[in-house]
Formats: C-alpha cells, structure tokens, sequence
C-alpha cells in the first residue's frame, strides 16, 4: 500500500464533502416530490449510504490493498482496468449535473448581471489544476474545508432557527403519496455517490483499530446535518420550498439582524460555496486517479504532478467543459434525464457496489 491519506482526512473527506455537495439544489427537488416530508426520503438515502461507508471501511481492516487491486486479485488484471474506465466515468458523470447547478449559483447569487458563462469559465483553470493532484491533495484540503464549512453552517443555522416553524412539517407522512418518496429519492440520487467515494479511499490510509467507526461516525453526522438542514429550509419556506433555489443563500434571509447590519450571511454562504467548489472536484480528482490506474501511470511524484495525470485532468476537465456550453440553457432538461434514467447508475455504482467489496479475495494483514 502506498499511503496517502491520514484516517483524520478520511473523516473529513466523508463529513464536510458530504454535506457540502447537498446543501444547493437537492432541498427544492426534494421539497418539490415530497413536501414537509422531505426529510425523509433523504435519511432513508443516507441509512443506506453510511451503510456502504460502514462496508468499505471495515473491509479496510483487512486489506491494505485498493478496490482494482482487489479485483485484480480476485478476477484479473482486465477486469480490473474495466472497473477503473467505468469509476473514471462515473466520477466525471457525477460532476456534470452539480457543475451545471454551480454555474446557475454563481450566475443567480454573486454575478447576475454578467453572463453566466463567461463568469463561470475560470472554474475549468481551476479544476484543471487541482483534478490532477490527487488524492492526497484532497486529504489536505479536507483538513481546511472541514473547519471553515463548521463554522460557516453553525452560523446560517444559528440564523435561520429562530425564524422556523416546525409545524409545518406536520402532520408526518400523511401529506405525500409513497410515489412522491420514491420520486423524491430517484431525482436527488446523483447527490448521493458517498459509497463509491469511499470506494476510492480504501486502501489509500493506514488502517487502525476502531477507524471503521470513525469513519462511519464522521459520515453518520454530517448525514444528520443535512438532514437538519432539510427541516429547518421546509419549516421557514414551507410550500414557496420547492421554488427556492440554492437553499444555503436564501436560509438565513429572514435573520432579524440583517435589517441592520445588511447580508452579512453572504460571508458565511461565499465559505460555504469554496467548500462546494472542493467538493466538486474532488469527483474530478477521482476520475483522473481512476485513469491513471487504468494506464499504470503514476499521478504524482513528491510534489509535482506526473505528465499523465496533467493530460488525465485537460482532458476530462475539456469534455465537462463542452458538456457545460452545449447544455447552457438546459439544466431543468439534464436534471429530469438524471432522475429519470440515470438514478440506476448511481444506484449501482454507490450504493450496489461498494458492500459488494466483501466477495473480494482479501489478504489478512502482518
């Protein structure tokens, strides 16, 4: 095993990815299939996924080795290199609907009166870098991301508790047709990839004992998070719920202090939207390590980046590019396309596949 990750990173990249990844889009389509209820399709989501997380993660126990090490013990170096292509895949596919929904944020919250294109645009610079740096450089940011998305969501939440009303949840599960939950939970499945991130994770930290438990804590609470999140958006917005866009800038508008001191919950939400951004590449840096062990290149070399994985991240960062220009003015027309037909990809990839990492050949450790 060549370690790059502490298990410290492990729960921060499972905590503060995971709830940063939820907080824009998912709350209207939620509220939009399941009204007061939209909690609960999404903790239904989440018992599944710490699940998958509490799978791979004690699998971590006895196996240094990663998950295409494990299939290529168990079926073959050609099956291997498959299932790298098909996560490479995957994690670009997951990153294509979420960076149309940052495009339309930016666009809505802090440029409105530039095209949203143009001021859009940097992010591929950006991504470019960063998707080719690996795992490892994921791990370090998480160390970063962790605190200042704390900080900034304890403060909205502070902000907009005072201004729910928890009745309008009520009454509980009589409000929304069983249709309606597993709509809800079929159009806000592309949020939910945790399984197979943790997929990628395995084998890259030194495992300890009781780090499972960690792990799956660190993800288990920020399950919890969201979910809180949920209920509090439901309880300020209530039925407009399903029109408000970008639920982390508009949580906190009704803050009584704002009158006074102006938006000073954009602080907060523009901490928020960087944890986003990291959170969304963080798809595009699995995807490149999944090509580069497809290839058998290294992705980096001390500090510096290997050519491979430089070409890796252009060329993928390129395709999402002109997936993003062709679809400008299509969001609503991808998002039905995700959850109408693309739900059993990510179905199978995050919350199939990673238990079935248990019918791998595994060598004990020492």
């Amino acid at each position: 095993m060549k370690e790059q990750l502490k298990t410290r990173q492990v729960c921060f990249i499972m905590s503060a990815y995971t709830a940063a990844g939820k907080l824009l889009m998912m709350p209207a389509v939620l509220s939009y299939y399941c009204d007061g209820n939209l909690w609960l399709p999404a903790l239904i989501a989440f018992a599944l996924q710490t699940a998958a997380v509490w799978a791979v993660s004690y699998a971590s126990s006895k196996t240094d080795k990663t998950v295409f090490a494990l299939i290529e013990d168990t079926f073959g170096q050609v099956v291997s290199k498959i299932f790298c292509w098909l996560f490479a895949a995957f994690f670009a596919l997951s990153a294509l609907l979420p960076m149309l929904e940052q495009k339309l944020f930016v666009q809505s919250i802090f440029y409105d009166t530039i095209p949203s294109l143009i001021t859009f645009l940097p992010f591929f610079i950006f991504s470019v870098y960063v998707g080719a740096k690996g795992i490892k450089n994921a791990g370090r940011v998480a160390d970063i991301v962790l605190p200042v998305l704390a900080v900034a969501l304890i403060a909205l939440l502070i902000m907009s508790a005072g201004e729910s009303n928890l009745g309008w949840l009520l009454p509980v599960l009589r409000t929304t047709p069983f249709s309606g939950m597993v709509s809800g939970v079929r159009f806000s499945l592309y949020n939910f990839t945790d399984g197979a991130v943790m997929l990628m994770l395995m084998g890259r930290f030194r495992y300890r004992k009781g780090d499972s438990l960690k792990i799956t804590l660190s993800y288990a609470v920020s399950a919890l998070v969201v979910v809180l999140f949920l209920v509090l958006f439901y309880s300020i917005f209530s039925v407009l719920s399903p029109d408000q866009y970008f639920a982390i800038s508009k949580i906190a508008v009704f803050f009584s202090a704002l009158s006074l001191v102006g938006r000073v919950d954009l602080v907060a939400v523009y901490a928020v939207e960087v944890c986003m951004l990291f959170a969304l590449v963080l798809y595009i840096q699995l995807s490149v390590t999944c090509i580069c062990g497809a290839l058998d290149k290294e992705q980096t070399e001390g500090r510096n980046v290997r050519p491979a994985a430089a070409i890796a991240s252009l060329a993928v960062n390129a395709i999402l590019l002109l997936c993003v220009i062709l679809l400008n003015n299509s969001y609503l027309v991808v998002q039905q396309f995700f959850g109408g037909y693309l739900w059993a990809v990510f179905l199978v990839f995050a919350f199939l596949l990673p238990p079935l990492v248990w019918v791998l050949k595994k060598k004990n450790r020492g």
